[in-house]
């Protein structure tokens, strides 16, 4: 997926995404030489160790209240 840094106010960056729609993110967490105009390659992977952690979190919790 890629995107195009529209605009960066109050340290927060609007990316435009090619397939439409738009993502916040914080400013600080782009690569280093990032401004409004640059193309973005964003990658999402999935966390399966924290994604176990958490639903056991939760289950935890959750018997807590019965």
């Amino acid at each position: 997926m890629k995107g195009i840094i529209d605009r960066i106010e109050e340290g927060v960056g609007v990316v435009q995404l090619e397939e439409g729609g738009e993502m916040l993110l914080p400013a600080d967490r782009f690569p280093p030489g990032s401004e409004e105009g640059s193309v973005l390659e964003i990658i999402i992977t999935l966390d399966k160790k924290a994604t176990m952690e958490r639903r056991e979190d939760i289950r935890k919790r959750q018997e807590r209240l019965k």
